[in-house]
């Protein structure tokens, strides 16, 4: 299963959120599959560990839509990903101009802000 993982900073602790997709959803529906084939609308084959059925296409279109609303939620955290600098330049930036440091990445927060109702940035 395909996921994101980061260290939210606002809390010190890290966080795991699962990219969208028909797999992740599978997944997510049925830990103990252990193999399937699914093509266009249903499966062809369905195997799980645990004898579970295979979800249905709706359980599987609404736990995509939970996912999409959970990347986009931290849509935020993957921006500043793309642009903070590279940690050994943000180090050398730290020793040789903290200021420069700090105004680069308030930039960038304010640029790509967690969404409003997350506390503190």
């Amino acid at each position: 299963m395909a996921t994101r993982k980061f260290i939210r900073s606002d809390i010190g602790e890290l966080v795991e959120y699962p990219v969208p997709g028909i797999e992740t959803a599978i997944r997510t529906l049925r830990p103990a599959v252990t193999h399937y084939d699914f093509a266009g609308r249903g499966f062809v084959e369905f195997e799980s560990s645990d004898g579970s059925e295979p979800p249905t296409i709706e359980e599987i279109n609404e736990e995509m839509e939970r996912e999409v609303e959970i990347y986009n939620y931290y849509l935020y955290e993957r921006n500043r990903e793309k642009y903070y600098p590279k940690i050994g330049d943000q180090l050398d930036m730290i020793y040789h101009d903290i200021d420069k440091w700090r105004e680069t990445i308030k930039e960038i927060k304010e640029k790509y802000p967690k969404p409003s109702y997350m506390i503190n940035n």
